[in-house]
């Protein structure tokens, strides 16, 4: 869908943007405002520490490398889509 309209020309900023809105509010609309809350600050903290790490890569001089992603630990259940949330 990104692809579809950035390659239809709208700016991928606010494709990003609208996407985002559009995936918190459903998923405020299905787990509550609160559990959409806590997610966001979950993951501005998980963004936060990237930023710091690489700051102190590029501190110490070094090649910056990928944040790791670990399979095991995920940030959300992954069938939460297929939920029923009534």
């Amino acid at each position: 869908m990104f692809d579809n309209a950035v390659g239809a020309g709208s700016p991928p900023e606010a494709v990003v943007e609208t996407m985002t809105a559009v995936a918190h509010a459903r998923f405020a609309e299905l787990f509550g405002t609160a559990a959409a809350a806590s997610y966001l600050a979950l993951l501005a903290e998980q963004m936060r520490d990237v930023d710091h790490d690489e700051a102190e890569t590029l501190i110490r001089g070094e090649a910056s490398a990928p944040p790791p992603f670990d399979e095991d630990m995920s940030a959300m259940d992954p069938s939460w889509i297929e939920r029923d949330p009534a």
